[in-house]
């Protein structure tokens, strides 16, 4: 079997030439019998494919189809004129060709011979090469090509009078000379002329499959049709209920007034435009002449009329539907006659190339808008989105502390900025609560999630750590009355945070964490070490029940808060990041301002902070 490729080229062939096609195996049944050969005999594929090449090629007289197949099989090849008996039992005069295939995997691969019509027909020795360049077939030994060529009869006329007697004379074999030499000349230019349309359509297929913007298929769609198929082209395209035109485009710059006059005309068609019906029935429409009779079915309006009788001078036009994935998308029509073949074409002469150039232009239509609507979606999208990100950083930064509270017993400095500008906002947050005299809650947190919902959250969460606070509750119960208030706010909602009081008599700082990152201490020597005491689950996830664990904190340690985003990024995992944070807080000297400007410097992924940062410094003073 031949590629996909290779059969479709040559079914276009065999489709589009006017010859007869007949390939015959050993068993002398039919393998392949084209449209051409049931024009000249009569008999349809599906009453010869299979059958015994005898039936339907009977010769008047002379000898049988298995006589001549076996003498082709034995030379290699045959030919002459022959008197074939039609389907409904008249004769037909043609010449035949045969020729024998070897089968041989090595040598030329059995290919089809095409036939022709004299006076507009491929001849059988030019239309077989071309045939045999264009694509391939399995064959077996024994195979037999077979061409017909139809003849005048009154090339023939003078051979009625019996077969035998023209064999003998030699008149008869300079007239089959002479009706070969004709049909050769008349097949070359009609298989140049096949051969030009397949390459118009391969050309068009690459140019229209090259663009996905609307105007410039719109644009390439004129380029391929005017002026080959007609002198003004028109693009209309269908929304179920009307024609929208949208593309108008005329062979002759002079006349651009009136294509502008033709543009206007679009979504005034009556029922009974030929473009409405094309639309309607899926096929194309013909009009050979357009005269007012013709435009009054058109339009109602009697000046759109003069402008359609002077776009086409009073020649016809055609309408091809635009039809892609099955439906209709609208239609393409040229007004007047075409200019192609160093010719003039009327309306619908070409129509089979002209329908292929209409297949695609609907495809790639098709594309070039889905493109455009996906890119404007995605506009759109991120619109919304930088709205949503700046209503969410503005809900954000509204909700944190206008200015954080200095208490007389810790030094306090912190930061906060939200990651990337592509990056959502996140819910992360801090706060520094003055409980009583001598005692301060410090807390950060981290509400999961980003956009509006995780600011909003966050905000609800802080408002409730500040009402609990006030009531100088342990840290283990206010993060399980915090359990309690993210529950009740949503289930798929998860918060981590570190609540903890410093105690300015005791000099100890007392803290719980709900999965939440270890709090980090660095000593008046500039030593810093993790607090990796055991933390309670996330609020939010079930029973937080974390544990409540005390430090002291002598006069010039400092503590250090801080979320995910400040350690953790693509290319840095949790741990290797707060590693880095306790080098930095080392290495950090000056005041705890400086100290924040200096750490988020230190730990500054080279393309910036991907996730919101939240950074608290709380230094002990002296008593």
């Amino acid at each position: 079997m031949t590629r996909p490729a290779e059969r479709e080229r040559l079914e276009a062939l065999l489709d589009l030439t006017g010859s007869g096609v007949v390939l015959v195996d050993a068993a002398a049944r039919i393998r392949i019998w084209n449209a051409a050969a049931e024009s000249i005999l009569g008999w349809s594929a599906d009453d010869v494919l299979g059958q015994d090449a005898g039936e339907a090629m009977a010769a008047i007289e002379g000898a049988n189809a298995g006589e001549l197949l076996a003498r082709t099989r034995a030379n290699g090849t045959w030919e002459s004129t022959v008197h074939l008996r039609h389907k409904n039992g008249e004769p037909v005069l043609c010449a035949v060709r045969a020729r024998a295939l070897d089968g041989s995997p090595d040598g030329p691969s059995p290919k089809v011979e095409v036939a022709a019509r004299v006076g507009g027909a491929e001849s059988l020795a030019t239309a077989a090469e071309s045939v045999l360049s264009a694509s391939s077939l399995s064959s077996a030994a024994g195979d037999v090509l077979v061409v017909l060529a139809e003849l005048d009869e009154l090339d023939g006329l003078d051979e009625l009078g019996g077969l035998d007697d023209r064999r003998t004379n030699s008149r008869r074999d300079d007239d089959e000379r002479a009706a070969l030499l004709r049909a050769e000349r008349a097949a070359r230019a009609e298989l140049e002329h096949v051969r030009d349309r397949l390459a118009y359509v391969v050309h068009a297929s690459s140019r229209l499959a090259s663009s996905l913007d609307v105007g410039m298929t719109q644009e390439t769609v004129g380029d391929l049709v005017v002026p080959r198929f007609g002198q003004l082209c028109i693009i209309d395209l269908w929304d179920g209920r009307r024609l929208d035109r949208v593309y108008v485009r005329d062979a002759d710059p002079a006349r651009q007034e009136l294509a502008h006059a033709v543009l206007k005309l679009g979504g005034t068609h009556r029922d009974d435009h030929p473009a409405i019906r094309a639309v309607l029935t899926g096929r194309p429409s013909v009009v050979n002449a357009t005269d007012p009779r013709v435009t009054a079915l058109m339009y109602d309006d009697p000046q759109s009329r003069e402008i359609v009788q002077e776009a086409t001078q009073g020649r016809g036009f055609v309408s091809v539907p635009l039809i892609t994935r099955g439906r209709v998308i609208g239609v393409l029509t040229l007004l007047g006659p075409g200019q192609a073949y160093d010719r003039e074409l009327e309306p619908g002469e070409d129509l089979p190339v002209l329908e292929q150039i209409a297949t695609r232009a609907a495809q790639s239509i098709e594309n070039a808008r889905l493109f455009d609507a996906e890119r404007r979606l995605a506009r759109n999208l991120q619109d919304s989105e930088r709205r949503q990100r700046r209503a969410a950083l503005t809900l954000q930064r509204s909700l944190l502390p206008a200015w954080t509270h200095q208490p007389a017993e810790l030094e306090v400095a912190t930061r906060y900025f939200p990651g990337a500008e592509e990056a959502e906002v996140g819910g992360d947050w801090y706060d520094v609560i003055p409980i009583a005299a001598g005692r301060t809650a410090l807390v950060i947190g981290d509400v999961m999630g980003r956009g509006l919902r995780a600011a909003t959250l966050m905000g609800q969460v802080r408002t409730a750590v500040r009402a609990y606070a006030r009531q100088d509750l342990p840290p283990k119960e206010i993060l399980d009355l915090l359990d309690g208030v993210v529950g009740d706010l949503g289930e798929a909602e998860i918060v981590t945070s570190v609540y903890a009081v410093f105690d300015r008599v005791r000099r100890t700082l007392t803290y719980a964490s709900a999965g939440h990152l270890p709090i980090l201490v660095v000593n008046r020597a500039g030593r810093a070490r993790r607090l990796d005491h055991e933390a309670g689950l996330p609020l939010g996830v079930g029973t937080c029940a974390a544990p409540e664990h005390v430090v002291t904190v002598p006069e010039g340690t400092m503590v250090a808060f801080y979320t995910d985003g400040l350690v953790e990024h693509r290319q840095r995992d949790v741990d290797a990041g707060i590693d880095e944070l306790v080098d930095a807080l080392a290495k950090a000297s000056g005041t705890l301002e400086g100290m924040c400007d200096q750490v988020i410097d230190a730990l500054r992924p080279p393309a910036g902070y991907d996730d919101d940062v939240a950074l608290l410094l709380a230094r002990a003073r002296q008593p």
